[in-house]
């Protein structure tokens, strides 16, 4: 994080996590009704050739050697993180472990900072923490908080302490792809590999008529699963845009404060999920949080 990111890199920025923001809620009503592994699957698998189409009317295809070893640490990675996610939530209520996902941008600063030498304002730092402070109010007002000691010794929380780690790594990973010549198709080759990875775990665990089933749901939703791959597929190439021309951390703030405060408020309107004051106070938290990176600029 510094002072020289500018009106685009700041722009893209907000672009993409309020992209990232939609594709959530509208990923989270497909959950509902298909597996979300096999969402894993079809959904990047499905984006590609969109990212395809916009890769071919920008540039030639560009992935250089050197970009290639960065590129496999963040598919793998976003794999792993990915089905470390899905176990926490099948272990532990959603209330306690995705708050744990704020992590990821107080990790991502510091990393970018060590390793990347980007080192981040006062005021982003701050907001950095708002952020956190904002996400860890909405698992400890929680009715579902069991207590230091066994939130400690839960095996959610586990998993989704892992998915924050390797996922505050993968942004940094796909920025050194860049920086090593890696140009607009570096995105569907990215979701492309993740899909196609993710279908082959499904298919070793025996679980290909979940895929078919899961396919045959979302043909019977096309107004919701075209959204999706619109949003997931603006989400992802906007985001790599903006790793051009802003630090990995700042990203990641805007990203994650933005998506925890936007989940509650379209929870609200389109699940119509319960706000409790808790709720608001870690919006008010997370948005003061985002605020603050911003004026960093």
């Amino acid at each position: 994080m510094n002072g020289d990111i500018g009106a685009l890199g700041l722009a893209l920025t907000l672009a993409s996590a309020l992209a990232w923001t939609l594709f959530d809620a509208v990923r989270k009503g497909l959950a509902r009704q298909v597996s979300p592994a096999a969402l894993g699957v079809w959904l990047p698998l499905a984006q590609a050739p969109l990212l395809m189409l916009w890769a071919a009317a920008r540039e030639p295809v560009a992935l250089p050697i050197p970009s290639l070893a960065p590129m496999a640490g963040s598919v793998l990675l976003s794999l792993l993180g990915l089905l470390w996610f899905m176990q926490a939530l099948r272990c532990s209520p959603m209330s306690i472990t995705v708050p744990l996902l704020s992590f990821t941008p107080v990790l991502a600063t510091l990393l970018a900072w060590l390793l990347r030498h980007q080192i981040p304002t006062p005021n982003q730092g701050l907001g950095a923490l708002l952020v956190l402070a904002g996400a860890m109010v909405l698992g400890l007002k929680s009715a579902q908080w069991p207590g230091y000691r066994a939130f400690l010794k839960d095996p959610g929380v586990r998993y989704m302490s892992g998915a924050a780690v390797v996922w505050s790594i993968t942004a940094i990973l796909n920025q050194m792809a860049l920086e090593r010549g890696a140009n607009a198709w570096y995105a569907p080759f990215l979701s492309l590999s993740v899909g196609l990875l993710m279908a082959a775990i499904m298919l070793v665990r025996r679980q290909g008529q979940v895929l078919r089933q899961s396919l045959g749901t979302l043909a019977r939703l096309p107004g919701l699963t075209a959204l999706a791959l619109l949003l997931g597929a603006a989400a992802l190439a906007v985001e790599l845009e903006a790793l051009h021309l802003a630090p990995v951390g700042f990203i990641e703030v805007i990203k994650r404060g933005l998506g925890m405060s936007g989940a509650i408020v379209f929870g609200r309107i389109f699940f119509r999920e319960p706000v409790q004051f808790p709720k608001i106070a870690a919006v008010l938290l997370m948005t003061a949080g985002v605020a603050l990176v911003v004026m960093g600029v």
